[in-house]
Order: C-alpha cells, then sequence, then structure tokens
C-alpha cells in the first residue's frame, strides 16, 4: 500500500484576509500613537514638535521594516517547514516604556543640561544603537537565559513595565479631556470584554480612536492642522548618533535595564507562540529585533522597537504574515511622504492613553495567567517597585518647565524634604533591574534554592557597584552603601537554610 503524499504549501503570506486587515490596523494605529509620545514629552522642556518630529521618528520606520520583515521570513519558513497555513508572525512594534525611559532619563537631561535640543537627539540615537547591540550580543545566548531566569520573575518584569510603569506615567492624561478620554476609554474596555462594535465588527481600534477623535474635533480639542506633503527619506543622514556612543556610555544605568527587558519580552513572545502553536527559534526573532532596533539608531531614531508578547491573540483573531509586511509598508509610506506631523495631531493624549489603558489591561491579565500563585508575592512586590520611577519621571519632567533644575543644591534639599527625593532615585533608577532582581530572589527562596537566591544577591550587588542599580549614571563605585547592603542580602538569603528550617 503506497503512502499518501502531502500536497506542497501554498502559503500566501502576502494576503490581506479579514485577520491580517485588523491586525494591519491595529499595528499601524498604535506604531503611529505612540511613535509621537517622544516629541509631545519634549515640548514641555521647550523642544519643538517640528524638531522631534523630523529627528527622532524617520529612522524608526526603517528599523521596523527591516526587523518586521525578518520576522514575516521566520514565519514564512516556519509555514513551509511543517507545511502548515496558519502559522503567524511575531508581532513588532515600538516600546512605550523605552520610549519614556529614554526620553526622560537619557534625552530631557542631556537637553537641560547643554539646551542643545540636537545633542539631546545625538545622545537619545545612541541609546537605541547600544540596545540593538545589546540585543545582538544577547540573541545567541537567548536559549541560556531563558532557563536561567526564573519564568516568574521574567513575567514580573514584563508586567511591572507595561503594566505598572506605563499606566502610572501615561494614564491620568485620559482626563487631558474628560469627555472624549472617557469616550475613548468606554469603548476600550467594551472591546476588552470581547464584545464586537456593531455586527460588522469594526476593528477595535478603530472605534477606539476615530469616534472620540471625531467628538474632539466637535468641540475643538482637536484642531489638526494641513501642511501638506513634505517628501523624505525614512533616515537623518548623519553619523553623529554614532559618535554619540560614547557620550551615551554614563546612561547605560538605563540603556541596559532597558534592554534586558527588551530580551525578557522577546523570550515571553516566543513562550507564548510555542504554546500557541507556533515554535519559534528564540535566538532568531531576538536577532531580528536586535537588527531592526541597531537600524532605528543607526538611521537616527531615539525610539526602540521590541517584539510585543501578542502572538496568540493574534492568531485568535485569524492574522498569519500579511500583517508583519503590510504594517511597516504603511509606516514607511507615512514617514517618506512628510505625513508624521500632520497624524501626530491626531492622537491627542486623552484618545492615546486610552489605548495605552488597552495595552496595560492585556499585559497585567497575562502576568496574571502565567504566573503560577504560590509566585503571587513575587508578582505583588514586583508590581509596586515601578513607583520610584514613576515619581522621578513626574520630577524630571516638570522642574525644566517650572524653571528649576535637579542641579541645583537648594531644589534638590526641597526635594529630599517633602518627597524624599534620594530615595525615590535609588528606587527608579535601573528599577527593572531592581524587579527582576527582587522577584528572581523571592522566586528562588519560595522554591528554597537558597543558593540561587544568594547569587542574585550578589548580581545586585555588582550591578549597583558599576551603576547599573539605584544610580542615574554608569560609573565605578556608583553606589557603595547599596552594594554593601546588597552583600548583607546575600549572606541572610545564603543562610536561611539553616536558621528558617
Amino acid at each position: 500500500m503506497s503512502t499518501p503524499t502531502i500536497a506542497p504549501l501554498r502559503y500566501r503570506w502576502w494576503t490581506l484576509e479579514r485577520g491580517d486587515v485588523d491586525a494591519t490596523i491595529a499595528q499601524v494605529g498604535f506604531n503611529l500613537a505612540q511613535l509621537v509620545i517622544p516629541a509631545f514629552l519634549l515640548i514641555s522642556a521647550g523642544i519643538p514638535l517640528e524638531f522631534s518630529v523630523s529627528r527622532l521618528l524617520p529612522g524608526y520606520a526603517l528599523g521596523f521594516l527591516i526587523g518586521s520583515l525578518g520576522l514575516c521570513f521566520l514565519a514564512v519558513r516556519l509555514a513551509y517547514r511543517e507545511n502548515r497555513s496558519d502559522v503567524t508572525a511575531h508581532v513588532y512594534g515600538n516600546n512605550v516604556p523605552a520610549i519614556i525611559a529614554y526620553t526622560l532619563s537619557i534625552m530631557l537631561p542631556v537637553y537641560v543640561q547643554t539646551r542643545d535640543p540636537l545633542q539631546a537627539w545625538r545622545v537619545g540615537a545612541a541609546a537605541v544603537i547600544w540596545t540593538g547591540i545589546i540585543k545582538l550580543a544577547a540573541s545567541p545566548f537567548a536559549g541560556y537565559i531563558r532557563k536561567q531566569i526564573p519564568p516568574a520573575a521574567a513575567m514580573t518584569v514584563f508586567g511591572s513595565a507595561m503594566y505598572s510603569y506605563l499606566a502610572l506615567v501615561l494614564l491620568q492624561r485620559i482626563f487631558d479631556q474628560p469627555v472624549v478620554g472617557l469616550i475613548a476609554l468606554a469603548i476600550i474596555l467594551t472591546s476588552v470584554v470581547g464584545i464586537p462594535i456593531t455586527r460588522f465588527r469594526i476593528p477595535p481600534f478603530l472605534a477606539a480612536w476615530l469616534v472620540p477623535l471625531a467628538v474632539g474635533a466637535a468641540i475643538g480639542y482637536v484642531t489638526p492642522a494641513w501642511r501638506g506633503l513634505h517628501p523624505s527619506l525614512p533616515l537623518v543622514s548623519s553619523l553623529e548618533p554614532l559618535r554619540a556612543l560614547g557620550t551615551a556610555i554614563p546612561y547605560l544605568s538605563v540603556i541596559a535595564p532597558m534592554s534586558i527587558y527588551h530580551v525578557l519580552q522577546d523570550i515571553a513572545a516566543v513562550t507564548g507562540s510555542s504554546a500557541a502553536g507556533d515554535d519559534y527559534d528564540v535566538r532568531a526573532v531576538l536577532f531580528w529585533d536586535g537588527l531592526g532596533t541597531l537600524i532605528c539608531g543607526l538611521a537616527g531614531s531615539a525610539v526602540a522597537p521590541v517584539v510585543y508578547a501578542l502572538h496568540p491573540p493574534y492568531k485568535h483573531m485569524g492574522a498569519r504574515a500579511g500583517f508583519a509586511f503590510w504594517t511597516p509598508a504603511v509606516l514607511l509610506l507615512i514617514v517618506a511622504s512628510g505625513l508624521a506631523l500632520f497624524f501626530a495631531q491626531l492622537f491627542p493624549w486623552a484618545i492615546l492613553s486610552a489605548m495605552i489603558a488597552y495595552v496595560t489591561i492585556g499585559v497585567g491579565l497575562a502576568t496574571l495567567r502565567r504566573v503560577e500563585s504560590r509566585y503571587s508575592a513575587a508578582v505583588l512586590l514586583g508590581l509596586v517597585l515601578p513607583a520610584g520611577a514613576v515619581v522621578s519621571a513626574s520630577v524630571t519632567a516638570a522642574l525644566p518647565a517650572l524653571g528649576l533644575s535637579l542641579a541645583n543644591p537648594v531644589t534638590q534639599a526641597a526635594l529630599n524634604r517633602s518627597i524624599y527625593w534620594a530615595s525615590v532615585q535609588g528606587l527608579g533608577n535601573g528599577f527593572l533591574f531592581l524587579v527582576l532582581v527582587v522577584a528572581a530572589v523571592t522566586t528562588e527562596l519560595i522554591d528554597r534554592n537558597f543558593t540561587r537566591a544568594g547569587i542574585w544577591c550578589l548580581i545586585a550587588a555588582t550591578f549597583s557597584w558599576f551603576g547599573l542599580m539605584h544610580s542615574a549614571v554608569m560609573r565605578w563605585a556608583a553606589q557603595p552603601q547599596y552594594a554593601c547592603g546588597w552583600l548583607c542580602a546575600a549572606f541572610i538569603v545564603y543562610t536561611a537554610r539553616w536558621w528558617c528550617g
């Protein structure tokens, strides 16, 4: 009896079926909406919107294109290797925690110190280059990293960055215009619980954007000004970001934790896709993300992309690989045509913050569902640790607008008296490493792995000494008191096996 032959697969990765249409609309919208966040954040410091849009954003379109096409290629290769037509590509896009951190903790301090927007842009783009380098360096070891970091700790870092930090920094902006913001939030909440928007199943993103946008325009809250088409290349033709790599080294205290968080998010995304039936090589996914990020920085962008841990819901909606091709193509067209500034006006804070709420709800639910209940202590503690970073970011952004400087001893003394500024900075600087260490130590102690818990404390002591934790800049002997504290913590958790019974 002859063995039946399997017909060769015809995987139409370029098609725009309903699942890919919905995914493309959502991805283009979210990338556009979040892409303008650094421009908005820097306005209060005195950097014009036109400068930020022309300098910070174009290069992102090029790097996003390269990274997305790489992830699309991985999906097509997996489909042909397994002879399947239901493979979904990984979801790629800009990362809001990194946008906020690099804008408020790197670009803003550089601008306040130099009063030179060009220098702030150079260092911001250099930070993205460093992020790409770290991702590429980590990609061959992604499997090893995945095994060494407790899954509960990795998910806690993911949740704290998106659910706590992101929501607390931006969520209040829903009430910039309460009518518009609450309309957007109501639509978002309706779509979150799975109720289709009308019987025609309008993509939730369109409804949550266009309906409040129309209301905002009607009441005069949104007044976009058409400035015509201004075609340009999706990059800034300059070697200045590359030359600023050395200048950005002290800010590795911000860059390194954010880069490791990106690595962990990529790993979480691959873990989620494997559970959904698409088993990708985590090293290849991290490589394409790293390459896309590197190109973003080299092209002059201060916005770093990352692989979203949204593969299962995108697969559920029927998305395949087409959206990973069409999304960067549409975004590239918008940026190259000079429409980015016009579109930036169509995403006021009240609408954008409601969309951020949608993301944070999804991330929070994913964190709680994927972490075993016995590790709840690690998650709960990890979700409150970003409070210091939130307060620090708010104060750092507010002081220049008030004509005050953190370099002024009088200002620092007032902050220490009122909000314990030194403690806030110790909690906020490198907070993602802090979340990782605390969650890992807690997880290992729950599992009674006292030696591994002690090793994590030693890692924290090393990070503190070099300024990767608890310090605004990286340098030798940056935080000796914190390093000493973590060494004591290492002794306590290591010896706990004897005095805890």
